[in-house]
């Protein structure tokens, strides 16, 4: 019989992977602690065999899922088919100043769902994923975030930052993921619940974030936070969540995104 994974255990297993420890060693002392093999293996993003994908089948028939209304102070944004928040200076000009700073050193192609490769026709901008980087910096927004919404950090996603440059945009997509996209990324973990996503800067024209089926256009202000939940009440993927970037016209745009998950 393995042991549960507390909360505790949980902390420790995020702790040492925000700081950079091998998840091979940190798997390791979890086996040494008799915690389930396959359970671990999810959490840690690690890629499973064949015998964890039958274990992991059976482990989401039991898993927790979270439900219920995150712990935001205030919705501001109402009368549209979505559950949709906007927070004004969520994060200080400093605090977006450094994570900028950040984002730049360590940049990547950012790629698409749909087949995880980039593609300069619909998404142009590059991608850092800040979680993996050991910083206690970069730990404590990803607390702050975790901590506004009220949604334990293990049900979260690598904490990322976008760097759009003059022309770069995404064009219209979904945060959820589509029924083949799903059985590709679930990984034990299920669908995409809650966007936060987190403007940087606003010395720069275009580059909006638009919801057209909400009819709803944001534009980047520093520190801004938009936070969206890309399911409906019942748990089935909402259509009106669909959004885009627009094209940055004049300057960059960097903002940072954490999307969390129903396991």
């Amino acid at each position: 019989m393995h042991k549960e994974l507390s909360k505790e255990w949980l902390d420790w297993i995020l702790e040492n992977i925000q700081r950079g420890v091998d998840k091979k060693d940190i798997l390791q002392i979890l086996m040494e602690q008799k915690f389930d093999s396959t359970e671990c293996k999810i959490i840690l993003g690690m890629e499973l065999e064949n015998e964890d994908i039958l274990a992991a089948k059976e482990l989401s028939k039991k898993a927790i899922t979270y439900s219920g209304n995150p712990k935001i102070p205030h919705k501001n944004i109402d009368n549209v088919p979505a559950e949709i928040y906007e927070i004004k200076k969520f994060l200080t000009k400093r605090e977006c100043d450094l994570l900028i700073a950040e984002i730049k050193k360590k940049l990547r192609p950012s790629t698409i769902a749909s087949s995880g490769e980039y593609d300069a026709t619909y998404r142009t901008s590059k991608t850092c994923d800040l979680g993996n980087i050991e910083s206690k910096f970069i730990s404590d927004i990803d607390r702050k975030i975790c901590d506004f919404i009220g949604i334990n950090s293990t049900y979260g996603e690598t904490l990322q930052g976008q760097h759009y440059l003059k022309g770069d945009e995404f064009k219209v997509h979904t945060d959820y993921f589509e029924e083949e996209q799903l059985k590709e990324h679930d990984k034990g973990r299920g669908q995409r619940t809650y966007t936060f996503m987190i403007y940087l800067n606003e010395d720069l024209q275009g580059g909006e974030t638009e919801f057209p089926e909400l009819n709803s256009i944001f534009e980047p202000k520093i520190g801004k936070a938009l936070i969206w939940n890309n399911l409906n009440e019942d748990g089935s993927i909402n259509r009106n969540t669909m959004h885009q970037a627009h094209p940055v016209t004049h300057g960059e745009k960097t903002i940072i995104t954490k999307w969390f998950r129903e396991k």
